[in-house]
């Protein structure tokens, strides 16, 4: 099987577009696809009373196009920052509403990052919403939410308490009609809502945006709106979702030294060991964590929140390390983890602050119901010159940043009547600008977004960063099919969001692993089989790259304990592929019948199946055979399979 070139991963490779039909989404030739009022005055007056002044930039995958009107009379500008691509049938926007005068602005309300209407379905036909729920940390987490919608109705929904994708709603969606199908981001960290209506006459209107604004802007302030990514297609829908993540890969996952920077494969042990076994979390039980995690094969050595004084979550807020349990820093970790040639990552959460602690006494006056004022950008350039200097101490190659806090009623309660939704504007937008100066000042730095695990995953965070723990659910072990479900829900929208496995069975670490997974084995135990965890590790390591390409589920995504689950991954660039399939514990059927995707039936395949005992066996078969149906059968319950292919 291939194993030497698969991290080689470049745009047109692995991703290129699944058909050459490539046609830019234009979007902004016409009436700008967004909607606002300015006082009593709907955008659509205020830009045709405003003088406008375009900017072109045509580059080789994509135009760059920037838009900017300005009301003399006020002084405020509204720039929109668009790209339509050439390679992808997609375009992506944002606004900044910029007061360039001396006076306070009017009233600036009701901002819609997108408001289009499109012709996508037949008056008397319904149209088929398609979204997941956000993350829950219970079965719950990322479940398909399905919605019809006849002319004259329509649908609203939004993340809960001020993260963006907690619990209800997922800042990621699709409008499916007969002429035409859409896939949507909301690229904003903090509370946006969506609304999808149709008229009587069976028209689309989409609109997004930030729930609530009705602000105005002080001179030389400047705020800007949620990103829309917007996809169109004709394709059957799941190439259409292959086509997204082809699309998210190019162009906005993030690059290091202009190369994908692919998530770890990770040791972490704060669950497990981190409130039973005091000795771990101190310098010499976390050096030898380290020896551990390279002895299994490991890539990084994960160091959770378990180094500052307090502990979590009562510690939150002491940005040092623990003085006896750390004298000398974080530093002897890292320089153990150099050695071993392995990766460092440290947990942080800089944006919670807990009552008692370093920050709280010092900088109270940054510090509004425990959470940080990262709205001011003072505090915010404050707090990235620390972290900085503890990345650089502790010697990181991974900065982790959770947030365990909803802070939508702290923004709501810091904002004025005339100023409803600033605080959470200059606060995301700030949150933007520390990781992106964090990334400057340390240019191989890769950062971990995680929030309660996976309840910030959405369009700008991505860009920025890997969610490495996608769901809490990952904190407790016997998780495997909420695991297995979240593979093959966010691989529709998201092409990388690990989470975690706790022991080294092949069903276990099969139905956590994809691009990278964090393991939590019992290194400690004396019984520990080290064996068996370094074959778990290598074969996770094997079926990582696979993960990188097309996306086919195989049968319904469910998390009951009696169905049969299975999923696909496809590498156009190596025309191979891996089928994973799982028999669960209380599943009666024995065996499925699938047809694998993306199979060439004039060419020959060689064939590995790999047991729950991870005992492979190879034949070859055609692709004429294979594309009448594979039998994926397996024995025993609760046991998995691997079906690898690769053309001859």
């Amino acid at each position: 099987m291939p194993n030497k070139d698969l991290r080689n991963l470049t745009s047109g490779g692995a991703n290129k577009p699944v058909s050459d039909e490539a046609k830019t989404v234009d979007l902004w030739s016409g009436l700008a696809p967004v909607s606002f009022k300015i006082g009593e005055t709907k955008s659509k007056e205020w830009f045709s009373h405003a003088a406008l002044v375009v900017e072109r930039l045509d580059r080789e995958d994509c135009v760059e196009i920037t838009k900017t009107w300005t009301d003399s009379s006020t002084g405020l500008s509204v720039t929109a920052h668009i790209k339509e691509y050439k390679d992808y049938p997609a375009a992506d926007w944002l606004l900044w509403f910029e007061n360039a005068g001396n006076a306070d602005t009017p009233i600036i309300s009701d901002i819609q990052a997108i408001d289009a209407v499109f012709d996508l379905q037949k008056k008397d036909q319904p149209l088929a919403i398609y979204r997941l729920s956000g993350d829950d940390c219970d079965e719950t987490s990322f479940r398909p939410i399905n919605h019809l919608i006849g002319s004259g109705r329509s649908v609203t929904f939004a993340p809960e308490r001020g993260r963006s994708s907690q619990k209800s709603a997922f800042p990621f969606f699709d409008v499916i009609g007969g002429n035409m199908s859409l896939i949507v981001a909301i690229g904003w960290t903090g509370q946006w809502a969506a609304s999808i209506s149709r008229n009587d006459e069976g028209q689309t209107r989409i609109a997004a945006g930030l729930e609530k604004t009705h602000f105005k802007l002080l001179p030389g302030e400047k705020v800007r709106t949620p990103r829309i990514l917007i996809l169109a297609s004709n394709q059957q829908w799941i190439e259409t979702h292959n086509r997204w993540r082809r699309l998210l890969i190019d162009h906005y996952l993030p690059r290091r030294n202009g190369e994908l920077a692919w998530p770890p494969l990770s040791s972490q042990c704060f669950d497990r060991y981190s409130w039973t076994v005091p000795e771990w979390a101190t310098e010499k039980g976390q050096i030898e964590g380290a020896r551990a995690t390279a002895k299994i094969g490991c890539d990084t050595h994960w160091f959770d929140a378990a180094w500052f004084p307090g502990g979590f979550p009562n510690g939150v807020g002491n940005q040092y390390c623990k003085p006896v349990e750390f004298p000398n820093g974080l530093k002897p970790v890292s320089d153990e983890c150099k050695k071993l040639g392995i990766n460092f990552l440290v947990w942080f959460e800089p944006e919670r602050v807990a009552d008692g602690t370093q920050i709280e006494k010092d900088h109270s006056e940054w510090v509004f119901g425990n959470l940080f004022r990262l709205d001011i950008k003072e505090a915010c350039e404050w707090l990235t010159d620390l972290l900085d200097r503890r990345i650089t101490e502790f010697g990181l190659d991974w900065y982790r940043q959770d947030f365990n806090m909803d802070p939508l009623d702290v923004w709501t309660n810091t904002d004025e009547p005339d100023r409803i939704g600033i605080a959470e504007s200059h606060y995301i937008q700030n949150l933007y600008w520390m990781w992106d100066e964090l990334v400057r000042r340390h240019p191989e730095l890769m950062i971990d977004d995680c929030s309660s695990g996976g309840r910030r995953i959405d369009l700008e965070m991505m860009m920025r960063s890997h969610p490495l723990w996608r769901s809490d659910t990952g904190c407790a072990p016997g998780h495997a099919e909420y695991a297995q479900a979240q593979t093959m829900t966010l691989s529709l929208y998201v092409p990388v969001a690990t989470t975690c496995s706790w022991v080294p069975s092949a069903y276990e670490m099969r139905s956590s692993g994809t691009t990278g997974l964090a393991t939590q084995f019992d290194y400690l135990s004396p019984t520990f089989n080290w064996d068996e965890a370094k074959k778990a590790v290598q074969e996770a390591k094997d079926n990582a790259p696979f993960f990188w390409g097309d996306f086919y589920p195989l049968t319904s995504s469910s998390t009951t304990t009696e169905d049969f689950a299975a999923f696909q991954f496809h590498r156009t660039d190596l025309d191979a592929g891996i089928i994973v399939a799982f028999r669960r514990e209380n599943c009666q059927i024995r065996s499925i019948e699938v047809v694998p995707h993306r199979i060439n039936a004039d060419k020959k395949y060689a064939v590995e199946t790999i047991n729950e005992d991870r005992i492979p066996t190879t034949e070859e078969m055609s692709g004429k055979v294979i594309r009448q149906g594979i039998s994926l059968r397996i024995g025993q319950a609760g046991a998995s399979l691997i079906w690898k292919y690769k053309a001859t």
